[in-house]
């Protein structure tokens, strides 16, 4: 095999499996950006810095929603479970959702957090995010 196809498809296969962790990252990130500024919910987010550098270590970001946004977040959830790492536990009520996606500049966790409180219908949810960038 021509090696310059070689190297097109080995480019093609980086660019793609880029382009599949950042969507994954931008389709949550995004749905938390647009509750956080509704009125029915709480946002909070928190920056670590390097003390003698200033350079960011780590950002948390955790957004509490009412019950009529929580199937719109676990939807979403379960529509990026193939970008990353994706762990679904249900212990009784209670339904955790965890992706993780991994990049050589930082690993971004995904975290939801909700009950069922009927058969129906869900509880209000809580979205954890934490971005930390890998040190060098």
């Amino acid at each position: 095999m021509d090696t310059r196809i070689v190297r097109k498809l080995v480019a093609l296969c980086f660019f793609f499996f880029i382009g599949v962790g950042s969507h994954a990252q931008n389709s949550i990130d995004e749905i938390v950006e647009n509750f956080s500024t509704l009125g029915s919910s709480r946002f909070t987010s928190v920056v670590d810095r390097d003390p003698k550098t200033r350079k960011i270590i780590k950002v948390v970001k955790v957004l509490e929603v009412q019950r009529h946004q929580t199937d719109k977040l676990r939807k979403v959830f379960l529509r990026e479970k193939d970008n990353g790492s994706f762990s679904h536990v249900k212990d009784g009520r209670e339904e955790t959702m965890t992706l993780t996606v991994e990049s050589p500049e930082r690993v971004r966790i995904y975290m939801l957090r909700t009950e069922q409180t009927n058969p129906r219908f869900y509880g209000p949810a809580k979205v954890t995010i934490i971005v930390k960038n890998n040190t060098r």
